[in-house]
């Protein structure tokens, strides 16, 4: 049932004063019916209240603010080269043991390329190894001092000299009594003086060694043998270096452009020259990914071409692939036999059939900015039509259809023509404008667009 018809049947409803109930119930029931009317009536005024809203939308109107955008303003040939180009070569000299890439093969970085011979420096490392452990055993046991034992040793030593000292001075009591009363001769007395005074002399000695193994090693000894321990570290951390310089592995993501070395060939890391002999490199690479154009622009068209110009690459390998482009380079100075200035463009997602060291045209491509010599170019505009413009108290708004959604946007106006009302802030040109209903539009209500 409509509104209007529920509306109208309600109207309908009276009551008859003159007439009396027969019973107290037709007053219950009428009751009912008055309340599911009412909560009918409700409803529909609930229903239509948060139903979405059928609107009608139209679009802004972007003017272009120069016919020349856009269009090549300077065409050139040149040569397709990567960005950069790396020779991969080897830290030591050896000898090639493995090749495991091929001219063409892609790889990631830190994939390993070839492997050196390597049996030289595993030895180094375990002689390094061996000399490093002998040196922390020699730290411990001086950081650890004297053992029980050694120290027992040296007090059972002194003991052993007092005992002989002690029987050396009684000899001599003895000798000397004797020599008084002319028993013995005076050779055998200085015999015994002499015993006494190497027991006494034995006795020093035997106390202060004693004395030195209870304090242990000096603080000197410790620091030389720590010394002797990072030293040793140290040469087997360069052992180790050596061993891994054996394996040369690619220093960056990309592909092999070419194999200079193979096996039982001589690397080296010393550049004799020429083609025989050791090699200085072993492949060389580039990020097939990171390409770009060298042009040798005339002098007198280099006015057309700008840091960061968009632009235009066609191999002549395959002249219907075309890639854009971004001057990255322009030389800082120019050839002057030549009389050109060399400009590097770096292609932006280059096809994979674009290969490098192939011919190329390069289109330069004029755009909104100011070009030396040139006049700036207008800007473009944005027309909106009259019907979206809502006038309020804080200006002009216009309501945006956004996800089912009435979005309202303060916007300043310029100009008027035959395509509506300039817009100058507010608006970029891409958005959906309502035109009507306006007087029911209000931020944020729901609607649908028709």
């Amino acid at each position: 049932m409509s509104a209007q018809n529920l509306d109208e049947e309600l109207s309908k409803l009276r009551i008859d004063k003159t007439r009396k109930p027969a019973h107290r119930g037709g007053y219950a029931k009428l009751l009912v019916a008055l309340l599911l009317g009412a909560g009918g009536l409700a409803y529909v005024y609930y229903a239509r209240a948060q139903a979405p809203i059928a609107v009608r939308v139209a679009k802004a109107e972007v003017e272009s603010g120069g016919a020349d955008v856009g269009a090549a303003v300077l065409t050139a040939g040149g040569y397709i080269v990567p960005r950069k180009k790396i020779e991969v070569s080897s830290k030591i000299i050896g000898r090639v043991k493995e090749v495991l890439v091929e001219r063409g093969d892609p790889v990631q970085a830190g994939d390993v390329l070839l492997r050196l011979e390597d049996e030289e420096q595993a030895a180094q490392v375990a002689a390094a190894e061996a000399q490093l452990a002998a040196a922390k055993a020699r730290l411990t046991e001086l950081q650890a001092g004297s053992r029980p034992e050694e120290i027992a040793a040296a007090r059972a030593a002194v003991a052993s000299a007092e005992a002989t000292l002690k029987k050396a001075r009684a000899d001599l009591d003895r000798f000397e009594s004797l020599a008084r009363e002319e028993v013995i001769s005076q050779q055998e007395l200085d015999t015994a003086r002499t015993a006494h005074d190497v027991a006494l002399a034995n006795l020093d000695s035997a106390r202060k060694n004693a004395e030195l193994v209870e304090k242990g090693p000096r603080q000197e000894q410790i620091d030389t043998a720590l010394a002797q321990t990072r030293e040793a570290e140290a040469n087997l951390a360069y052992a180790k270096t050596q061993l891994d310089d054996t394996v040369i592995r690619a220093p960056i993501t990309g592909t092999i452009l070419e194999k200079v070395a193979e096996k039982g060939e001589l690397v080296t890391n010393i550049n004799f020259g020429g083609t025989r002999g050791a090699k200085s490199s072993v492949v060389s690479m580039a990020d097939l990914r990171d390409l770009q154009v060298e042009v040798d622009l005339n002098e007198n068209d280099l006015h057309k071409v700008r840091l960061g110009q968009l632009c235009e690459v066609r191999p002549d390998s395959a002249p219907d692939v075309v890639v854009k482009g971004e001057v990255d380079q322009i030389a800082p100075q120019a050839d002057r036999q030549k009389a050109t200035v060399q400009v590097k463009a770096r292609l932006i997602d280059p096809d994979g059939r674009v290969r490098p060291e192939v011919n190329a045209r390069v289109m330069f491509l004029a755009d909104a900015s100011l070009q030396a010599g040139a006049a700036p170019a207008a800007q473009a505009k944005i027309w909106a039509p009259r019907a979206a413009l809502v006038k309020s108290a804080d200006g002009t708004i216009v309501y945006l259809a956004s996800q089912g959604a009435a979005v309202a946007r303060k916007v300043a106006l310029g100009a008027e023509s035959e395509k509506g009302v300039e817009v100058t802030e507010g608006l970029d040109g891409t958005e959906a404008l309502i035109v009507e209903p306006l007087d029911r539009m209000a931020d944020g209500a729901r609607i649908v667009v028709k």
